[in-house]
């Protein structure tokens, strides 16, 4: 059975949302102080697979569903990658990386679990399951477009500018794991805390989000200076958007003294931004058409797939122009 390119792109998508859904469901199972719920790993107790009928081994028993339902769709996603007409060995690759990560995430998972919320153990399930996030995002970007040469949109400066956003990025995130470590939400009751200040941690967090903000904004600057084409202007503005609603989530659950509510949304708006600024950087590049390869079919509102031949035939300008 043959899978169509328009199908496979649709599975990525699910797969990228589906990737979302777990960051969240884990993180309201730490948020509700549900994380020993389930207390035994693989199944939720020593001799029970299905949690009991009470508040938290449910909480815990539905995210382990999440996890089983993203699990069987990131092997279809893989599954299909090999079904896909044509195959391409870049979107192999990359699915079967999200297998290789949901593997480690169950692994790790199960490490949670039997470490009692042992916290270097939880930042690492979640900055795996972030870095499996970012693939998703490329999987779908790169089903968009025909396989081939990469040809960039902009001059190296903003390329190189986006490549330090993505790393401060990743920073952010891994600081905000130690921050999550250190402060009120251990995930249940007498779980260990990191051995430094929750205060101490969050300004440091502070500080390196300052920096990611006068990045961005550095990196619109300079796109708007060399005409860089719309398509990636919009999405660059979009990042800042996604960026100053995430520092008022963050800031604002600061100052209220960090409840759940407010976390879980600002976990939730950290996957997004991440996603985006992903989606901003692959973007930056597009690929020449593949000598008799069929197009990728557009599907409703691809403006941007419209975009790439007029965004192809200005980069040679858009280039010189940065340099």
């Amino acid at each position: 059975m043959a899978v169509s390119p328009a199908l496979f792109r649709r599975l990525a998508l699910v797969t990228a949302w589906m990737i979302g859904a777990l960051i969240v469901s884990g993180g309201a199972v730490r948020l509700t102080g549900s994380g020993l719920g389930c207390p035994d790993w693989p199944t939720c107790t020593q001799h029970h697979l299905v949690a009991a009928l009470s508040f938290h081994p449910m909480v815990e028993f539905v995210n382990r569903l999440v996890n089983v339902v993203g699990t069987i769709v990131i092997f279809a996603v893989a599954i299909a990658s090999l079904l896909r007409a044509p195959r391409r060995r870049d979107l192999v690759r990359l699915a079967w990386l999200l297998v290789a990560g949901v593997v480690a995430q169950i692994v790790v998972g199960g490490l949670v679990v039997l470490s009692k919320l042992a916290p270097p153990v939880v930042m690492a399930h979640f900055l795996l399951t972030v870095a499996m996030l970012g693939f998703a995002v490329v999987l779908h970007w790169r089903a968009a477009h025909p396989e081939g040469e990469r040809i960039a949109l902009v001059g190296r400066d903003v390329v190189w500018l986006s490549r330090l956003v993505v790393g401060l990025l990743a920073l952010v995130i891994a600081i905000g794991t130690a921050v999550t470590g250190s402060g009120p939400h251990s995930g249940a009751p007498g779980t260990p805390r990191l051995p430094f200040a929750f205060h101490d941690a969050a300004e440091l967090h502070a500080d390196a989000v300052w920096l990611l903000v006068g990045l961005t904004v550095a990196l619109l600057v300079v796109l708007r200076s060399t005409r860089a084409p719309a398509a990636i202007r919009h999405r660059g503005r979009v990042v800042l958007v996604v960026m100053a609603a995430q520092g008022t989530i963050g800031y604002t659950q600061y100052f209220t003294h960090v409840p759940a509510l407010l976390v879980g949304a600002h976990l939730a708006g950290a996957s997004l931004l991440w996603a985006v600024v992903v989606r901003f950087h692959v973007g930056l590049a597009a690929t020449r058409q593949g000598c008799g390869q069929p197009p990728v079919p557009a599907l409703p509102g691809d403006e941007e797939v419209r975009l790439v031949p007029a965004a192809l035939s200005a980069a040679p300008a858009v280039a010189g122009a940065a340099r």
